[in-house]
Parts: C-alpha cells; sequence; structure tokens
C-alpha cells in the first residue's frame, strides 16, 4: 500500500525548530564555559583524579561499608585486653654457619630483627641463640634495647666450613623455656639457610635418634602447660628445618619469605601471631562468662490499670571481653503479660551492669472459674537475646567461647492483680438456679396441676348416686395439693393433680388421692381418680366431677362458710334444692367393714334422682395409667 505523501512543513514551523536548536545549542556553550572557570570538568566528564559520579570522595565511607571506627582494630583491642601486661617468651635463634654469608643472608637477620625487637612488650623475654657448630647465648632478658641486643650478635657469619647443629639449637631454647618462672606463652623463631649437618661430636649427629625422641617430649610437656608455637623462617629453596622444628614443637609454622629482603615482613607477621596468641590466652580467661539478668524489686508488683514498675539489670560476668546483647527482650512465662521498656540491643563492657526500667502490662489469666478475685503469683521470667562480642570479626585467629543466651533470673516476679469478670460469680449461681428453677416448674406443672371441679365421698356399699343412700361429701378442689378430712365420713388423706394425656391427644388432669379411714398410715391407700370416673379405697367411693357445678340433677356444692363448713353439706337453705342426707346416729346402722359406722339400719331411702351420667366406679387403678406431663 502507497504512504500518502507527507505534507510539508510550513515556513513559521521551520522558524520556531531552527530557533530552539539555537537555543539549545547557547545553553550547552554556557554552561561548559561555567564549568571551566570554575575549575570542573563540564557535566558529564569526570576530572582526571576526580572520581565519577556515585563514587564516595576520600574518606567518606561507601554506602553499606561501616563507617571508620565501629568496630575496634586490633590495636585497641590489645590495649583493651591490656596485652603488654602478660608476659611472653620469645626464643630465637640465628644460624650463623658458612652458608649465611651467601646473598647476604646474615646481614638481612641483622636488618629484621631490629623492629621485631621493637614490637615487643616491655615485660616480655628475650633469650637470643646463635647456632653453628655448637648453641651460644647472646643475649636473655627484657628487650628493653633493641638496638644493644642486634649489637651483641656476631657482626658476620661464618667463617666457611661451620656446620648447622639444628639439634643444639632446640635444647639450648627449651631449656630457657624450662626456667622457673617462664611465662605462659611462648615462641620459638629459627632462622636457617640448610639442613641440620652437626660437627662431630654433637649430641644429635643424626636428623632422628634417641636423642630427638627427648627433645620431641620436652616440647610436648612444655606445649601441654602453656601456649607454644614455633615459626621457622628458611632462608634458601631447598633446606628450611622445618621438619625439625615441627618434630619438637608440634604447632610450627613455616613463613616463606620470596627473598631475604622481605624477611622483616615475614618475621613481623611471627610477631603478630605471637600476640594473637597472648590475645587468646587472655580471651580463654572468659570462657563461658556471659550475661546474667536480674529482677527488682524482689516483693509482690502490682498490676493496677497502668502497670507494674521494675528493674531488668543485665551484667556482664567477664573480665577481659566486651559483650553485646541483640534482640532483647523479656516473656512471663504462662501469662498474657507484656514487658515493655527494653531496648533491642545492648553493649555492656567487661564487668560492667545496665539497669532498665520497665514497665509490667496486661491482665493475667483467670483460670477455668473467671471469677472476680485477687490473684497473687510468682511467675517465670525468660530474657531473650543473642549475645555476641564486637571483637569476634577482628580477631578471627582468637576463639570466643560465650553462651550465647542470657542467663537468668533465678527467680521470676511476684505478682498481684484483680482477675476475672464481676459477672461470673453471679452467672455461676444464677444460671443453675434458674435451671433447677424451671426444672421445678416443670416437674410442680406437670405433677400438682391446678385443681378444680368437685370431688365427691360416699360410702362404697351405698352408691353416691341414690338420695339419700347414705352420707356424702363434696370437695371443691382448688390450688394444687388439698388435704381431706371429711366430716360425716371421717378419715384422713390428701388430694393432688397430675397432668395426663389420651390415646386420641386429649388432655387432663387425673387425681392421684391417698385415704386413710382412721387416720393411720397403716391403713392408707392411694389411687388415680380421672375426671367423670370413680375409685373406692378403704371402702370409701371417690366420684371426680370436674366441673364445679357438678352433675344434672345432683347436689350443688355448698358455698364456703355455710352449712358444717366448706367440703361438707348441711342441707338446702330456704327455697333451694335439698341438700345430701344427714349423717346417721351411732347405732343407726348394721356393723360393717366397708365403712367406720356402726348402729341400727339406715333410714328409709329417698328416690334417687336420675344423674345425667352414671359415675364409673373402678377399684384402685394403679397412679401410672397414661399420665402424661
Amino acid at each position: 500500500m502507497n504512504k500518502p505523501p507527507s505534507q510539508p512543513r510550513s515556513g513559521r514551523a521551520r522558524v520556531h525548530a531552527v530557533h530552539r536548536a539555537i537555543a539549545s545549542l547557547a545553553a550547552l556553550v554556557l554552561t561548559a564555559l561555567a564549568t571551566t572557570a570554575a575549575g570542573s570538568p563540564a557535566a558529564g566528564v569526570p576530572a582526571t583524579g576526580s572520581p565519577a559520579a556515585g563514587t564516595p570522595a576520600a574518606g567518606t565511607p561507601a554506602a553499606g561499608t561501616p563507617a571508620a571506627g565501629s568496630e575496634p582494630g586490633r590495636t585497641e583491642i590489645y590495649a583493651e585486653l591490656g596485652l603488654d601486661e602478660l608476659p611472653a617468651d620469645y626464643v630465637i635463634l640465628v644460624d650463623v654457619s658458612g652458608s649465611m654469608l651467601s646473598k647476604g643472608r646474615y646481614a638481612s637477620v641483622r636488618s629484621a630483627l631490629l623492629p621485631f625487637l621493637k614490637s615487643l612488650s616491655p615485660q616480655d623475654y628475650v633469650a637470643l641463640f646463635t647456632f653453628g657448630n655448637k648453641a651460644e647465648t647472646v643475649y636473655l632478658g627484657r628487650p628493653s634495647d633493641p638496638a644493644g641486643i642486634i649489637d651483641k650478635l656476631p657482626a658476620r657469619a661464618g667463617p666457611s666450613g661451620v656446620r648447622t647443629d639444628i639439634g643444639a639449637a632446640l635444647d639450648r631454647g627449651l631449656a630457657e623455656l624450662e626456667r622457673p618462672g617462664a611465662a605462659e606463652v611462648g615462641s620459638v623463631v629459627m632462622f636457617t639457610d640448610g639442613k641440620h649437618e652437626p660437627a662431630k661430636g654433637s649430641r644429635y649427629p643424626k636428623a632422628d635418634g634417641p636423642a630427638w625422641d627427648a627433645l620431641r617430649d620436652r616440647g610436648a610437656e612444655l606445649a601441654g602447660g602453656r601456649e607454644l608455637a614455633a615459626y621457622s623462617l628458611p632462608l634458601a629453596t631447598d633446606e628450611s628445618g622445618t621438619a625439625q622444628l615441627a618434630r619438637v614443637v608440634p604447632k610450627t609454622t613455616e613463613l616463606r619469605p620470596e627473598s631475604v629482603q622481605d624477611l622483616a615482613e615475614y618475621l613481623g607477621r611471627a610477631a603478630e601471631r605471637s600476640r594473637a596468641r597472648k590475645a587468646a590466652r587472655l580471651v580463654a580467661q572468659d570462657a563461658g562468662k556471659g550475661v546474667t539478668a536480674t529482677w527488682s524489686p524482689a516483693g509482690t508488683l502490682d498490676l493496677g490499670s497502668g502497670g507494674a514498675a521494675a528493674t531488668l539489670t543485665l551484667t556482664a560476668t567477664t573480665a577481659r571481653v566486651p559483650l553485646t546483647v541483640t534482640g532483647l527482650k523479656a516473656t512471663l512465662n504462662g501469662q498474657p503479660l507484656t514487658v515493655t521498656g527494653l531496648p533491642d540491643r545492648v553493649s555492656l563492657e567487661p564487668g560492667a551492669a545496665r539497669r532498665f526500667a520497665v514497665q509490667v502490662r496486661g491482665e493475667p489469666d483467670a483460670g477455668a472459674l473467671p471469677i472476680r478475685r485477687t490473684w497473687e503469683s510468682e511467675v517465670g521470667l525468660t530474657v531473650h537475646g543473642e549475645v555476641t562480642t564486637p571483637w569476634a570479626a577482628t580477631l578471627d585467629d582468637v576463639t570466643f567461647t560465650v553462651p550465647t543466651a542470657v542467663d537468668g533470673p533465678d527467680r521470676g516476679p511476684r505478682l498481684r492483680a484483680e482477675v476475672g469478670s464481676p459477672l461470673a460469680l453471679p452467672l455461676l449461681i444464677g444460671v443453675p438456679v434458674a435451671a433447677l428453677l424451671a426444672a421445678l416448674l416443670l416437674w410442680v406443672r406437670r405433677n400438682r396441676a391446678v385443681l378444680s371441679g368437685v370431688l365427691v365421698l360416699s360410702p362404697a356399699s351405698v352408691p353416691a348416686s341414690a338420695l339419700g343412700g347414705g352420707p356424702e361429701e363434696h370437695v371443691v378442689l382448688r390450688g394444687r395439693r388439698l388435704a381431706l378430712a371429711p366430716h360425716r365420713i371421717g378419715g384422713s388423706g390428701s388430694v393432688h393433680g397430675r397432668r395426663f394425656r389420651t390415646e386420641d391427644g386429649r388432655r387432663g388432669i387425673a387425681l392421684h388421692l391417698r385415704y386413710s379411714p382412721d387416720g393411720t398410715p397403716a391403713r392408707s391407700a392411694n389411687a388415680v381418680c380421672r375426671p367423670g370416673d370413680g375409685v373406692v379405697i378403704n371402702g370409701i367411693a371417690f366420684t371426680y366431677r370436674p366441673d364445679p357445678g357438678g352433675q344434672p340433677g345432683a347436689p350443688a356444692v355448698p358455698e364456703a362458710g355455710a352449712g358444717a363448713g366448706a367440703g361438707a353439706g348441711a342441707g338446702a337453705g330456704a327455697g333451694g334444692p335439698a341438700g345430701p342426707a344427714p349423717i346417721p346416729r351411732p347405732g343407726s346402722l348394721p356393723p360393717s367393714g366397708n365403712g367406720p359406722w356402726r348402729g341400727g339400719p339406715p333410714p328409709p331411702a329417698r328416690p334417687p334422682l336420675p344423674p345425667a351420667r352414671p359415675p364409673v366406679i373402678r377399684d384402685r387403678p394403679t397412679p401410672s395409667e397414661s399420665d402424661l406431663p
């Protein structure tokens, strides 16, 4: 597809573009001139010898690099350790055989020994020996005058033909280390350019044998009781004497300079390693020591609304090594309490202690029963944090045995607080009581239903439906439980209602009756009577009429206070319906076991009123018959 030809730019647009280009070029020229006048390179062009963009200037640490002095150097650490206070023994063995005349080897040894002696502590001890055909003592004592000690060395080695007896030199060196009062740190430095080639008559004619075994045993015994090391500085490429030295002193290091001109540097390494061993000896005195924590006050802390104030003290138990605790925090074991006021990092000087004001906040656990009460208990305290020493990074050749965890405290704080809810006790008491009351109400509603209706009592030998057929009592049912004490029939008992349900689902209240004809428990009997039914207990018929008005044609229930009293019909009032028959007099009825009456025959019976529904008389049905709540 052919593209449409571009529209030529208007003359005004071309003029504006040229103006913008000229302005940009002028700005660039002016910037370059200003930079040149200020003595700095142009923008984007670093000057010769100047740091490029993003490179820190001299004396400024680069990003991510710790600033100078953030970690102490060896000199500072040695000063804090008091390294000069710990003396060390230096046994220096210098080969003066004829071969040391070659290539200025002996002169280089003399020159290198001077700065080495100057670097030693005034408390150090120097034992300087030369060995050729035999070993000779040059100097024994403190390095108080390094130049004077060097002047005591022979001016030159040789002459030619002088042999190399390394065994004799080691024998003299061990003897000096075995002297009484020798230092705990010892070093053997040996310069030689040849192998062991003793003169005739030497105690060490060969490079092995019983004499060398004795030297080995002596070296092992010395190394077992102190810090002993040896350094071999071979001056020739073929032989070094390192094998013989290592056989006597197991911890032997060979420092082989590339040329005799580098001898002073390598000798300085030997001196630095000796100083590091002295530092390790001092550091070892703090092995197993770390940081301990203590809590104060020892009394009971009352956790009020704002918490309780206390003091946590951290103590460094070291004598020489400083310690650092990072990630510091404290927790109370088994309780949802917090301890605030502790920094994340703490630095401790040797033997120093730092105290921190802390706050214990929160509410203790109320336990399984959150009843409002005063809680008091001793709670275990754990102090967390990693313990290190800032010297470990610098003295990487020294082993620090520092416990990494904070020790203690032995006993935690004793705390007191109000715990639980004020509603817990009322609820704990009220809920069971309410449940008990509800159950009691249900039981009462089921087993002590509210009574209503009329209970008719009459002798079973004379039907109660017959008018004037015998004494009859009407008891008005009310309340939940009613005591029976019929005046006409006699005896005593009780009645209460219990709900039930029929097979067709209808509900009702059955009467649970208890009656004794003479009022004694021995003749007491029980029975259940449903509405409209009747039962016989001890010769007395009980008929339950649930409607208080009675059945049609039945005598009315008298009002309370009328006649002989409530529950007993005393006769009809003027113009009222006929009441029940009077109580027969004693002797009017023949003796019978069905009631408490004795005497002559009963009065003539009156014609009974026809009942609406004849009562069903059942002989003492069981109480469990279809009883439902």
